[in-house]
């Protein structure tokens, strides 16, 4: 038996890998056990063992084992030869017609087989060469029929094929029936959540014993303990839990936590999967924030505490970030290349129990792109904890609450929704797009415990307070300033930096390199001008703060970042009244109604916050804005409706990509070091000269012809001027820029 093989880099055998892929399904089937109940079907878990069992059977033809150990292609698709060998299950027609479409699509989805693999009907050359092949396991059958006796030791029902004549054709049997039940809309359970999981399932073994692991890992048991142990690690004695925090420990079932920045809304969040996690420690946990550096940060937050093994990270430029990180002189950059690959192979496998990742990583999956089901398979029954979730524009908030809606309603989704500023509008949304939830919240009196901040309303622009911010740097404090727009914030930068000052510039278009560069560097500046990235989830702690106008919400979090532990009794942040001249893109609404509710606000009472966010958005959304809220609804939901497992929605590709709203250049100052990157591979080296620009910025810059495309790499490069510490100057080209 072991002279048949599976695969040849490294040599497997056929046997030695389906006795993986089971040991998987295995370890799904003990940590995962919900997926049954989810799926609808007691006996879940045995079609899956039995989709298992015969998955790569038609490996065994002569021509695959020949391809495996020389250059000849063998031009055919294993798994359809596999699927012949359902005729040997006992189960009932319609249980064998889930496990043989399971079986028949594990790599490809219908629509290719059907394409390019027809057999059916006999008058089909395609069916000639499905009988060829199906003739190529004879040489082998014997071999073939002992791995079979093997199998149905393992897996339920199942009766060795005797003769390759007895084969079902899977296009026939499997795929057509499945095709015209879902264009005649007669859909069965198999074109929803069952067949969704079936698949899923499958998919997900199959990859994982790929890559070398046989089993799936669980969450952390009594992560609390961890938490306490973390806190006593950085010299602190730990007494007890705040009261929320505990409150949120002892919540089973969705929750809304809502608390001051840096009270421990994150460990609250832990607490909380905690109880709600099951015995088997199988459920896994989702935390989801808006922006890749608040991501970056809660990764390195978390990553300590739980583990490299536990943890993953899922956002575009993750895989960077992963390459980054394992800089270490005894690592090639092949060798760093390789372990990043493999390490974001497995963060997108039902693997590690722990994952930071956007919003947008959940939603492809509803756009039915290539591996939605194992998405589906992995997310169900899981623990959701969404970071910030009023920073989503009116758009990607109707689809975030659409797909809230119905994971919580098909799939099982525990919900907790954490956040230091939700206007009650949008709460009011989430209860009813999640259902009865307990909210848990700092009292009034614990909030004014974390009353930190004094504001001072400036009436002008954040340029005219020059003389102020430069008396605080002379005074040792350190310095946080906040603009609306990238050249707002690089114009204020120039003009305080200086040659003996520790001063850094953040936003959004640097170059990666230089991005990871300043984020590990912002503990150091005794001066940070910043754009909006600055405002979630970066654990920084300045002294002062000066910022330009934004909504209300927008600059809670700006102020979240001064003062945050508590080092003073009370910081000064200032706000001004004026901002920059193309803020109105940005902040169209509610900077008008956050100035007059500021005026003469002076001390900030944690207290007061809730109040004052509501009488800004007292309103809700505008009127356009409620107008793309509700569009977005309901086209998004029409799309769900009309998602279906073994086919991949290909047209919604370039739909889904359009969510991003944001372009990859590279500054054509390093297109020669770029280029020659990519054609020694070295494709994350590459990637760290990539910025990115908005697709405003993008249709502008190609409106005045400042950017350009490699047509060989599609990489698309600008000609304006970039500098290191400035950033992209969108406004210099580089021609126009004195070295």
């Amino acid at each position: 038996m072991d002279t048949l093989l599976a695969k040849s880099q490294p040599v497997e055998s056929l046997i030695s890998h389906t006795r993986k892929v089971l040991d998987v399904a295995e370890s799904l089937a003990d940590k995962m056990p919900f997926l049954a109940e989810i799926a609808g079907d007691d006996h879940f878990f045995a079609h899956l063992f039995s989709a298992v069992g015969l998955h790569d059977l038609g490996k065994a033809a002569s021509g695959f084992q020949r391809q495996l150990f020389s250059q000849e292609r063998w031009n055919y698709r294993h798994e359809i030869l596999s699927a012949g060998f359902t005729v040997g299950l006992q189960w009932s027609e319609q249980e064998v017609n889930a496990i043989g479409l399971a079986v028949i699509t594990h790599h490809k989805d219908i629509e290719v087989l059907r394409q390019e693999y027809p057999t059916y009907p006999a008058s089909n050359p395609g069916y000639q060469q499905w009988c060829l092949k199906k003739d190529e396991l004879t040489v082998n059958w014997d071999q073939l029929f002992e791995i079979q006796t093997e199998i149905a030791g393992w897996i339920p029902k199942f009766e060795p094929v005797t003769d390759i004549d007895l084969m079902v054709n899977g296009d026939h049997a499997f795929i057509i029936p499945y095709k015209r039940a879902r264009d005649n809309s007669q859909k069965t359970d198999l074109h929803q959540v069952y067949g969704t999981l079936l698949r899923g399932a499958l998919v997900a073994c199959d990859h994982l014993a790929s890559a070398g692991r046989n089993q799936v890992l669980t969450t952390l048991p009594q992560i609390s303990q961890y938490l306490v142990k973390e806190i006593e690690e950085k010299g602190k004695t730990f007494l007890q839990w705040r009261r929320f925090q505990q409150q949120a420990h002892q919540t089973e079932g969705h929750i809304t936590i809502s608390a001051p920045t840096g009270s421990g809304k994150t460990e609250a969040a832990l607490l909380w999967s905690e109880r709600n996690q099951l015995q088997q420690l199988g459920r896994r946990v989702f935390f989801i924030l808006p922006y890749t550096a608040s991501i970056n940060a809660m990764y390195r937050r978390l990553l300590p505490l739980i583990g490299d093994e536990k943890i993953g990270l899922l956002h575009g430029k993750a895989n960077y970030f992963i390459y980054q990180s394992l800089a270490d002189p005894q690592y090639s950059n092949h060798e760093r290349r390789l372990q990043a690959r493999q390490l974001q192979s497995l963060s997108r496998k039902i693997y590690r129990p722990y994952k930071i990742l956007t919003p947008f990583q959940l939603l492809k999956a509803f756009f039915g792109l290539r591996g939605f089901e194992l998405q589906m398979a992995e997310m169900s029954e899981s623990l959701m904890i969404f970071d910030e979730i009023h920073a989503y524009d009116p758009h990607t908030a109707a689809l975030i609450l659409v797909m809230i809606q119905y994971l919580q309603s098909r799939y099982g989704v525990q919900f907790c929704i954490m956040t230091a500023t939700l206007p009650d509008f949008l709460r009011q949304m989430l209860i009813e797009a999640v259902g009865p939830s307990t909210e848990v919240e700092m009292s009034d009196s614990e909030r004014d415990g974390f009353t930190r901040h004094q504001v001072c309303y400036h009436p002008g622009d954040i340029f005219s307070l020059l003389p102020e911010i430069r008396l605080k740097l002379q005074q040792n404090q350190k310095v946080l300033a906040v603009c609306n727009t990238v050249v707002q914030a690089q114009q204020l930068f120039q003009l305080l930096n200086q040659p003996d000052l520790k001063a850094g510039l953040l936003h959004g278009r640097f170059i990666l390199k230089d991005r990871e560069r300043i984020e590990n560097e912002l503990s150091d500046y005794d001066l940070l001008v910043a754009t909006q990235a600055v405002e979630v989830s970066l654990d920084v702690d300045f002294d002062v703060l000066f910022t330009e106008p934004a909504p209300i919400d927008a600059l809670i979090q700006r102020f979240g970042r001064v003062n945050r532990t508590g080092r003073q009794d009370i910081a000064e942040v200032w706000v001004c009244s004026e901002g920059g001249e193309n803020d109105g893109w940005i902040y169209p609404d509610r900077v008008e109604a956050t100035k007059e509710v500021l005026k003469s606000i002076g001390r900030l009472d944690e207290s007061k916050i809730q109040g004052l966010i509501n009488q800004v958005y007292a309103d809700g959304y505008n009127q356009k804005e409620e107008a793309e809220f509700n569009q977005t609804q309901r086209i998004f939901r029409r799309q769900i409706k009309q998602l279906v497992p073994f086919v991949e929605n290909k047209s919604a590709r370039e739909e889904f990509y359009t969510l991003f709203k944001s372009w990859e250049v590279v500054p054509s100052s390093f297109e020669q070091q770029y280029l020659e990157l990519i054609q020694q591979r070295e494709y994350y080296e590459a990637m760290s000269y990539m910025a990115s620009i908005s697709d405003l910025q993008f249709k502008k810059l190609k409106r005045d012809n400042q950017v350009y495309q490699d047509t060989e790499t599609n990489s698309w490069f600008t000609t304006c001027h970039y500098d290191d510490t400035l950033g992209l100057l969108t406004n210099q080209p580089a021609s126009n820029i004195l070295e």
